[in-house]
């Protein structure tokens, strides 16, 4: 097979889809301004090893997309995490393929169903399982379905038929010396080939900050592989209210120089794209937008995955399962979607997202065994909220004990008059049932039905989806023209 591309100078800068044929050797590439385009290969992404050579797809780390011609066909790559997943529509003779859904649906020509409640709980349900659940669909309007690939490669034969690969996954660590080391590694390799000088759009490290264990860990190894630019916001919500979470006293100690943002300043923007956050709406990712002339061509850090990988569980389960510890990227008690509604904005303005902690992080059993280790206990605080992990990476790298991880915060500003009675109560009965192993069970006696979506429907993933496909139709027709 062979690759075709068509550059469509009107579509976001990272955005790609590929249109394949029954028995067609050429695969047809449509991209953005920014995906870098080789003979037998495209990305839009970084990973841990050298540039050259494009063998992004072996990659132990790989943030973004791409595709290469391998074995008589074409085998694309999707990230090493699962924030963002490939996604496919099989119609009859040809195939689409695309790391945008709604390109995916304006190219193939299909819809989401407009009368489906539920696209958002099918969104939270698959973030929950991780990759143990291979087949991951959504229906569409027709009797089609978009099939969603993550942290896998995808290989697609002339005659369309696929084979799915998982990203490989080296060998477990045995200590705290040993996945503190790989993750400075990976940070370093990351960094030098999101930067290198043969590509047509370098990339340089941003990191984001608070006052939380998980960002200021990764900020600590960012800094340590060379990042000097930071963002934070200075107030995120807590139980207490809306109050100081800026990383602004925090960065010096690691060199670094942080910009902060207000998070409220999102209802002032010029121009409001929330539709491009449509996998959820009212989520914590969309405040990202106020950052949007800083992220464009950054290799954003965050602490995304860390929130469970990293955290020391109460020692009493009486034979409960925790929710921590768990391999392939299973989430069991994830109540919301931060991280995973990033995709379209991050396509139209241009960075790269780099979860880190996701790095090595389907070795979570080893991983948990390091955190629950007695050689960890110094840096314990022996609380609710507590991660000797991130609190070791941090005060190794100079920032004072006291800065950081003494309380959970994070999001934006949130009234509780902005819910209903029955939204307040199932959120206030949640947020009591703080015990993962109670908050297992709950969702597997209730499922999704104590969410508020269950009971009102999400169609607002449909109403985001559709918004942002016109923009691709718009761009799409534009170059016909």
């Amino acid at each position: 097979m062979r690759l075709e591309f068509e550059f469509i100078p009107n579509l976001p800068r990272l955005a790609w889809a590929a249109h394949l044929r029954k028995n067609d050797p050429a695969a047809r590439i449509l991209h953005g301004p920014w995906v870098e385009t080789r003979e037998d290969c495209f990305f839009e992404g970084a990973w841990d090893g050298p540039l050259e050579g494009y063998r992004f797809h072996q990659a132990f780390t790989f943030l973004g997309s791409g595709a290469r011609l391998a074995d008589g066909g074409v085998v694309f790559a999707g990230p090493t995490h699962t924030y963002e997943s490939l996604h496919v529509v099989r119609a009859d003779d040809e195939l689409f393929v695309s790391n945008s859904l709604a390109f995916l649906l304006a190219l193939s020509g299909e819809r989401l169903n407009a009368q489906y409640p539920h696209y958002y709980l099918d969104f939270l349900d698959y973030r929950r399982v991780g990759i143990r659940v291979k087949d991951k669909r959504l229906r569409l309007a027709g009797p089609r379905m978009v099939e969603l690939h993550d942290c896998c490669n995808l290989a697609i034969q002339p005659d369309l038929t696929s084979s799915r690969f998982e990203q490989p996954l080296g060998p477990a660590p045995q200590n705290y010396d040993d996945y503190a080391s790989f993750l400075s590694r990976a940070a370093e390799q990351v960094f030098a080939n999101a930067g290198h000088r043969d590509r047509r759009w370098a990339y340089r490290p941003v990191t984001t900050m608070s006052q939380g264990y998980d960002s200021t860990a990764i900020s600590a190894l960012a800094a340590k592989a060379g990042c000097r630019e930071a963002v934070t916001f200075r107030r995120s919500n807590s139980p207490a209210g809306y109050e100081d979470d800026s990383g602004s006293q925090i960065a010096p100690y690691l060199g670094l120089h942080v910009t902060e943002y207000e998070r409220t300043d999102l209802d002032r923007l010029p121009c409001s794209r929330d539709h491009e956050f449509y996998i959820e709406p009212d989520g914590v990712d969309r405040s990202l937008a106020v950052m949007e002339e800083q992220l464009t061509g950054a290799l954003l850090l965050t602490g995304r995955f860390a929130e469970k990988l990293w955290a020391r569980e109460p020692s009493v389960r009486w034979g409960l399962p925790g929710d921590t510890g768990r391999g392939l990227f299973e989430q069991p008690t994830r109540f919301r979607l931060g991280g995973y509604a990033l995709g379209e904005f991050r396509i139209r303005a241009g960075f790269i997202h780099f979860p880190l902690a996701c790095s090595w992080g389907l070795h979570a059993p080893a991983i948990k065994a390091i955190t629950d280790s007695p050689s960890m206990n110094p840096w314990s605080l022996g609380a609710g909220y507590d991660k000797p992990i991130a609190r070791r990476l941090a005060e190794e790298a100079g920032v004072p004990r006291y800065l950081f991880g003494q309380s959970k915060k994070g999001g934006p500003r949130r009234s509780a008059q902005r819910r209903s009675w029955m939204g307040r109560t199932i959120y206030s009965f949640w947020k009591l049932s703080h015990w993962p192993p109670l908050r297992i069970l709950i969702l597997r006696v209730m499922g999704n039905r104590l969410n508020t979506s269950w009971r009102r429907g999400s169609f607002a993933v449909q109403r985001g989806v559709e918004r942002t496909m016109q923009d691709y139709v718009s761009a799409i027709s534009k170059r016909k023209a």
